[in-house]
């Protein structure tokens, strides 16, 4: 735990960007679609003229704001010529890692410099594992680290603030746009504000919350009416889908406990431990720490709220973990300075070792295939000769952000039919050679493919006049039609017959 000791500002913040940049060449696994096709694809169809948009941008249920940023990232890389496949893949983790600094700073002045809250928010495992992907989670959280360092608590180990800071509502406001999903936080935190303000709460709601609502409000929905050449408030629309229509229990369901019993438990890892052991000793005793019940409440509700929809995943309660790991260390702390030695370096070798595994293990081992298959492929292209065949469940991997090469592709589209209907997705795996026999009836046959190894038996027949040229590891733990190795063919080149040459 010396890590922190005798560290300057500018030491503390040069380690966590150090860490942080360090994840972007270390985590090197696919984890979700949204990570590319959110974000990094939106933004590569905008700045060079060419890409995909999945059926959510036809609806209108995502910002532009966070592609916009990125799309400005890559149009600078078009005008200087320095865009580079390597580049483009890599640039916007680089600025997705700078920000998450920021966040991790922020988040260790926001504990009052304590050390141990440095060492959890660095070696959490999933947050390694995510602080440098182009996910809209990842924005959200560092939006949400960022605000809780500037809020304005009233009481407890965090101090009074004669002076109430506004940066946390802009904050809020911008983070609810990016994800509707941290408006239960924000709801309470800001009841909370209102009922202990300084000044008078209805003063407070006018000349504060009103004007930065409807501004940070007109602006971002004069952004994305702009770009989607419609008037549209895109936080609506998700609510209208993915609540109102349950369109998200589409893409599968969980129990209501499933945030509880695994989405939590599975973000913090080890650090579960300590969290539990905050969670007993605040409720157990609310009048000692009252901040840390507020942000119980805060983070309940999220919870609450959140399991009401079917269809959960672990990154969804990421928003959480700054909360969650603010409370482990606000019991750490004490606990270490009663501590025996032996007692604190065996637990900070224990906690580092616990997150470390799980970390390597995830970001270099675990669904590595899809993304290492990429670099392959786009050297096997041929310029505007070459149509590639995703035979994959829909968005397996990254597309034109990480070929940068304007080919022909197809991928299996996934979107949420109309009733009664099964999507192309599920249809094909039903009966890929139907499909197949349906999709190049007319037209010419793609030039390379791609698939995992799990469907080779099923379109063998279909392969024939192609050449495997690449075969890579994806995981250990293959599961429906997710494969254990993924696979690229290439069709193979016809022999032109001597007396068929035209000299």
């Amino acid at each position: 735990m010396a890590l922190a000791k005798g560290l300057r500002p500018m030491q503390v913040g040069a380690v966590i960007l150090a860490v942080r940049i360090l994840s972007v060449f270390v985590v090197q696994t696919w984890y979700v679609p949204d990570e590319y096709w959110q974000t990094l694809e939106v933004a590569h169809k905008y700045a060079f003229g060419y890409g995909a948009l999945t059926w959510e941008w036809q609806k209108g249920i995502r910002s532009y704001l966070y592609p916009s940023v990125i799309a400005l990232l890559y149009s600078v890389l078009k005008f200087t010529g320095l865009d580079y496949p390597n580049v483009v893949i890599i640039l916007p983790r680089i600025l997705q890692a700078i920000i998450s600094s920021i966040a991790d700073y922020r988040f260790y002045k926001w504990t009052g410099g304590r050390k141990w809250a440095l060492f959890l928010i660095l070696t959490s495992w999933f947050w390694f594992y995510t602080a440098s992907r182009t996910l809209l989670q990842t924005l959200e959280t560092a939006f949400v680290a960022i605000a809780l360092s500037v809020f304005p608590f009233k009481t407890g180990k965090l101090g009074y603030y004669e002076k109430e800071s506004s940066t946390w509502l802009w904050l809020a406001c911008i983070s609810v746009f990016v994800r509707p999903t941290s408006a239960p936080l924000w709801i309470v935190l800001g009841i909370y504000n209102l009922v202990t303000t300084n000044q008078g709460r209805m003063e407070l709601f006018l000349k504060t919350y009103l004007p930065i609502a409807l501004t940070s409000g007109v602006l971002l929905v004069s952004l994305d009416s702009y770009l989607y050449g419609r008037l549209i408030i895109t936080p609506w629309e998700f609510f209208k889908f993915n609540v109102l229509s349950g369109v998200a229990s589409f893409y599968g369901e969980h129990p209501w406990h499933w945030y509880i019993s695994q989405g939590l438990p599975a973000i913090l890892g080890i650090n579960v431990l300590p969290v539990v052991w905050a969670l007993y000793k605040i409720i157990s005793r609310p009048s000692e720490n009252k901040i840390g019940l507020l942000l119980i409440i805060a983070a309940g509700l999220h919870v609450l709220l959140h399991s009401f929809i079917p269809h959960k995943e672990f990154r969804f309660v990421l928003p959480l973990l700054p909360i969650l790991l603010y409370l482990a260390q606000d019991v750490i702390v004490p606990w270490s300075r009663k501590a025996k030695k032996w007692q604190l370096y065996g637990v900070t070798l224990l906690m580092l070792v616990g997150n470390l595994l799980p970390s390597l293990y995830f970001g270099v081992i675990h669904q590595a295939g899809t993304l290492a298959v990429m670099p392959v492929l786009r050297e096997s292209l041929t310029e505007n000769r070459s149509a590639v065949l995703f035979m994959m469940p829909c968005h397996s991997t990254p597309l034109y952000s990480h070929l940068h090469r304007n080919v022909s592709t197809r991928t299996l589209d996934c979107s949420p039919p109309p009733e009664g209907r099964t999507c192309e997705s599920d249809a094909f795996f039903m009966n890929p050679n139907r499909w197949w026999s349906v999709e190049y009836a007319h037209k010419q046959t793609p030039s390379h493919i791609v698939l995992y190894d799990v469907l080779r038996g099923r379109v063998d027949s279909l392969l024939q006049g192609y050449d495997l040229i690449q075969r890579i590891n994806h995981t250990q733990f293959p599961q429906g039609e997710v494969g254990e190795k993924v696979l690229l063919y290439k069709k193979r080149t016809q022999k032109i017959q001597a007396d068929e040459i035209i000299y």
